[in-house]
């Protein structure tokens, strides 16, 4: 489904999931040179652009690619202090490639933030409610390497690494979309005040979603009261019909969970609801303001 995200960035545009995918491509064969370029410092090593340079001219004189230039380090000229931390490098990718026989994506995943130390390094540099949202994306890939796993389980075919880098390709081709055609337009609560459609959808409204599970574990009251104020926002946007999804097993954090339905819901009159599915008995429960006019629902 063709679709754009307002007021923010591309999911495999972010830094931190393209460095974490730079990693699983240097893994999978070596022979992109942008993504070992990119992670060949990240997180920092100590390795100096100098340095990355003598590299690219060795391996441009060679015609071979950065990685193989990378384990052929004791024959570069001039590399001095440099040559022990890319051979670092280069044994710690060599050990990925060896993991890789034995090991599912998701093993093989939680393996390279592990050894790189790249969560810590995240929470280290940047402010901590970046360091946070940034970790959340992370958790986000997590998923979707699960999902693709349990997607070839269902097949009944191999879940493999060049598989999934397959499907993120796909993925990336997709969100690239040309913005002429006819697309859904994604945003948060947040980016959507001011703004009205004809048909709003509302997915995931679940506690320990929305409102979120700090939120709802809090000892602040005035937390939840500022989440169902945004919940409202997101109903008022509808202009002819609001449609409000909630799933009864998610994925989070690589893990299925069963989340009961919004509180927010909860709260909404009943003679303002189409139902279905209201026994929550079945994979989704869907909830719309069927053929009534936002502005008359409020």
């Amino acid at each position: 489904i063709p679709y754009k995200v307002i007021g923010g960035v591309n999911f495999y545009a972010r830094r931190e999931i393209k460095d974490l995918l730079a990693y699983l491509k240097t893994i999978d064969n070596g022979r992109d040179d942008l993504a070992v370029r990119r992670i060949v410092n990240v997180p920092k090593r100590g390795i100096g652009l100098t340095s990355i340079n003598r590299v690219q001219e060795y391996a441009s004189s060679r015609e071979c690619s950065f990685y193989d230039a990378l384990r052929a380090v004791d024959l570069i000229p001039n590399i001095g202090r440099g040559q022990a931390k890319l051979e670092s490098f280069v044994a710690m990718i060599e050990h990925f490639k060896n993991d890789v026989q034995d090991m599912s994506v998701s093993e093989l995943m939680e393996e390279v933030i592990k050894e790189t130390g790249y969560i810590d390094a995240l929470i280290h540099e940047c402010e901590s409610e970046e360091a946070t949202s940034r970790i959340e994306n992370i958790d986000e890939l997590r998923n979707k390497i699960a999902a693709y796993e349990e997607n070839c389980e269902t097949q009944n075919e191999a879940s493999t690494l060049s598989g999934f880098l397959e499907d993120v390709a796909l993925v990336a081709d997709i969100d690239s979309l040309d913005e002429s055609t006819d697309y859904v337009v994604l945003m948060t609560l947040h980016s959507a005040k001011g703004l009205e459609f004809p048909h709003v959808y509302l997915a995931g409204m679940e506690d320990g979603l929305f409102p979120s599970y700090m939120t709802i574990m809090s000892d602040d009251p005035t937390e939840v009261e500022e989440e169902r104020r945004l919940c409202y926002v997101g109903i008022t946007r509808a202009q002819k019909e609001l449609n409000i999804s909630a799933a009864k097993t998610r994925m989070i954090h690589g893990e299925t969970q069963m989340n009961k339905v919004s509180r927010f819901v909860k709260e909404i009159p009943e003679n303002l609801l189409e139902v279905e599915n209201h026994s929550y008995g079945s994979k989704k429960s869907a909830i719309s303001f069927g053929g009534k006019d936002s502005s008359e629902s409020q």
